[in-house]
């Protein structure tokens, strides 16, 4: 499948999936020396695989797509400039993901889902404002832990992964997380979260194994 047209295919189950509403979130890819991204303020539906922005990830100028790249384009370029691995970015306003986000605490880890796909509890990343390339610097601070996603204060969730499927399986799974974790804790204040030596194991056995058959 055309990269572009991976894109337009993952921002429709990002809608219909309920991770974002109306036009808010972006989705990117990383194509060599490029970035092939999302425009900003298009409804998903509407998509061609023109109007998906082409980025120069180097000088950061936009050099191909019929409308302009997405908002978030600074914390797109944040990421794939530091770690070399990722190939896929996820951003979304996913409704307990957010509410952990506003309350800038981290979703801690119950499950082994989120063990193996996500590497443990999902960090805050400090706030700065939207579209910046300081929200950028604070989100890889926190991505350099080896996690999959981060919490942006106040804001949202943004996922990451070796491939652009990946890094929609962890919005998936860190959606899933943030509500089974306002569960538990309504549920069973007290109950502790996985310990990190078995986070360690199972995420191991998830990039080393597991995932292959993902990816």
């Amino acid at each position: 499948m055309d990269l572009k047209e991976g894109i337009i295919k993952t921002a429709l189950k990002m809608v219909q999936s309920g991770l974002v509403r109306g036009t808010w979130g972006n989705i990117s890819v990383r194509q060599d020396n490029r970035l092939l991204i999302t425009p900003s303020g298009t409804p998903y539906e509407e998509l061609t695989v023109e109007d998906i922005a082409v980025v120069d990830l180097k000088s950061g100028e936009q050099v191909g797509g019929r409308l302009k790249a997405s908002s978030e384009l600074p914390l797109h370029i944040s990421i794939y400039r530091i770690f070399d691995r990722i190939n896929g970015i996820v951003h979304t306003h996913s409704l307990y993901a957010s509410a952990f986000a506003a309350l800038g605490e981290e979703v801690p880890c119950y499950t082994e889902d989120q063990a193996q796909i996500i590497g443990g509890s999902i960090p805050v990343a400090s706030y700065a404002l939207p579209g910046s390339y300081e929200l950028g610097y604070n989100v890889t601070a926190v991505l350099k832990t080896g996690k999959y996603a981060a919490l942006m204060a106040k804001h949202g969730l943004v996922s990451v992964g070796r491939s652009l499927k990946e890094a929609f399986m962890v919005a998936e799974v860190a959606e899933k997380s943030a509500n089974l974790a306002y569960l538990v804790r309504t549920l069973s204040p007290n109950l502790e979260p996985m310990n990190e030596g078995e986070i360690e194991i199972m995420r191991k056995n998830y990039l080393n194994s597991y995932s292959k058959h993902i990816l």
